[in-house]
């Protein structure tokens, strides 16, 4: 039997009619498979979004905001990671939410100052309850971090730092873990017993703080009198941290913490104290003599980039209301030994910024101290919890806890403040 086959022509025909088929129907195949796949990224974008509400409201973040897909999953509003419907990459972009409350996806962030931000957070009742914000009582209604865990971390320098608080246009910072014992000042023994110079524009530790750990050259460390050298905490700032440090002027008077305490109530004010922080007070008047003979001429303003807290920071740093009046409460002079009088010292409870509970556990703050006429010390705050003048001028060992201020248009990438979502952060471009 003759079997039926395609001639040639015939199959010319097919095949031209399958190419004018595929001309035609690829195209719109195409066109439809992007146009599924845009439909798709939209509607991530609408999942996105509406974490973003749902993060907003239980937050009860103020606007305008950015909230990174990064937080989202971090704190459970997504399940990541998520992709992107078109190429198959995951999104990494920022949910920008507008002062009229428009939600809208964007591969850039819509950034908001640190600044901004806290005060934001602070404006609300919960979120203020929830941080451990508050404004403290002193003519400057700092907006400070209090309590025993706040969510107050900062990823700065590839470490975890805290935030202080929000003072004037600027935030401040401090390191979260200690750097090495060093002296504030030493001086050889014909300058003040070698004892050290209590000013800060001069101080070994301002010099160790804003040239070595600054990023520069080496320079000599102390951690005794007489010039006893030590080696130096190998720490450094990085260049993106040290973008984002305010060249600040820092307060430097000298508290005087004899007259500022009340052997009557048994207090110190931490009101006046805070003012004598920033006062016009120096830090030594000397009557000659071996102990206190140096000729240094003392300020009451420096200007820099990296110093220490002040007392007041510390007891502000804590929740219990009677710091807020008295940095010493707690303390109990009636007391048969010197244990018991300082068993229940309030400040060093419930507090982020307090260290140890030993007389050893002590860290320097910036403050020289004025409390007598010979004295070249400086404040400490001591594990017992307690401020005091250093006991051997300003050259005895004690730890050093970095402080800074950022710069007032330093920007809020991600996160949420706590210690496993600290806040990034970004230079303003």
């Amino acid at each position: 039997m003759k079997k039926n086959a395609f001639t040639l022509v015939e199959l010319l025909a097919v095949i031209a009619i399958l190419t004018i088929i595929m001309v035609i129907s690829v195209p719109q195949l195409i066109t439809s498979i992007k146009n599924k796949k845009t439909d798709a990224l939209e509607k991530t974008k609408d999942l996105l979004i509406s974490a973003a509400r749902n993060y907003v409201i239980d937050y009860e973040l103020k606007v305008p905001t950015s909230i990174s897909i990064e937080t989202l999953c971090k704190n459970d509003y997504l399940e990541c990671p998520i992709k992107n419907p078109i190429d198959n990459s995951n999104l990494n972009g920022y949910v920008n939410v507008d002062d009229n409350k428009v939600y809208v996806y964007s591969d850039t962030r819509d950034y908001i100052t640190i600044r901004d931000y806290i005060i934001n957070l602070y404006n609300n009742e919960e979120t203020r309850i929830r941080d451990g914000l508050k404004k403290d009582n002193t003519p400057d209604q700092n907006i400070r971090y209090y309590g025993s865990d706040p969510n107050n971390y900062v990823s700065f320098n590839n470490e975890l730092w805290r935030i202080i608080g929000v003072f004037g246009n600027n935030v401040k910072l401090v390191r979260s873990e200690k750097l090495g014992n060093l002296s504030w000042d030493s001086s050889e023994s014909s300058i003040n017993s070698g004892w050290g110079v209590n000013e800060w524009s001069q101080s070994d530790l301002k010099n160790y703080l804003n040239t070595m750990y600054y990023g520069g050259t080496s320079v000599t460390c102390y951690e005794d009198i007489n010039n006893k050298t030590t080696t130096c905490p190998t720490n450094k700032l990085d260049n993106t941290a040290k973008s984002l440090i305010d060249y600040h002027t820092w307060n430097t008077g000298a508290p005087n913490h004899n007259e500022l305490y009340n052997s009557t109530t048994q207090s110190y004010d931490t009101v006046e104290f805070y003012k004598a922080e920033r006062g016009n007070e120096t830090g030594k008047i000397c009557n000659g003599g071996d102990y206190c003979n140096d000729t240094v001429e003392r300020t009451t303003e420096w200007t820099g980039y990296v110093a220490l807290p002040y007392a007041t920071d510390w007891a502000y740093a804590s929740s219990e209301s009677d710091c807020e009046t008295n940095m010493f409460a707690g303390y109990d002079a009636t007391a048969s030994s010197f244990g018991e009088a300082i068993a229940n010292m309030t400040c060093k409870k419930n507090n982020w910024m307090h260290y140890g509970s030993t007389l050893s556990d002590a860290f320097w703050v910036l403050s020289p101290d004025k409390s007598s006429e010979s004295s070249i010390g400086s404040l400490v705050v001591y594990g017992i919890g307690a401020v005091s003048a250093s006991l051997d001028g300003t050259a005895e060992p004690h730890f050093v806890i970095p402080s800074i201020y950022l710069k007032n248009n330093v920007q809020i990438i991600s996160g949420t403040g706590t210690s496993g979502d600290p806040y990034i952060l970004k230079a303003d471009a």
